[in-house]
């Protein structure tokens, strides 16, 4: 669905020698917030589809991770929200002064991934 851009990383270098990015190309990415913001003011009942079913995929990613907490965490006895708060959600709530404002996504893809796709076509 159309989503609204938020805080992209897509100069020629992606986050190569940003302040918490790689120095060295085969580690850059391209990482672009998509927000679920309305569109010239048009709220899209698509993209709040999207966000419920990636929070579907987070809260069942959890589940698992919290039932094979052993195997994955190498740990025991953790509660469902110790579980969540070791992992990182797809989709992250956005604040302004402390308020809820939006929710957005991070879509990345590595710099020499995209370099050789975009040659093969």
């Amino acid at each position: 669905p159309p989503m609204a851009a938020d805080w992209p990383l897509l100069g020629p270098e992606g986050n190569m020698g940003s302040k918490f990015g790689p120095d060295s190309p085969d580690k850059a990415v391209y990482t672009l917030g998509l927000a679920d913001r309305a569109i010239e003011g048009i709220e899209s009942e698509r993209v709040q589809r999207f966000f419920a079913v990636l929070n579907l995929v987070d809260e069942r990613v959890a589940d698992f991770v919290y039932t094979h907490q052993k195997e994955v965490l190498n740990a025991r006895d953790l509660s469902l929200e110790a579980v969540r708060g070791k992992m990182s959600p797809a989709v992250k709530q956005r604040y302004d002064n402390d308020l809820p404002t939006y929710k957005r996504v991070n879509v990345s893809v590595r710099i020499m991934d995209y370099i050789y796709i975009a040659g093969c076509s």
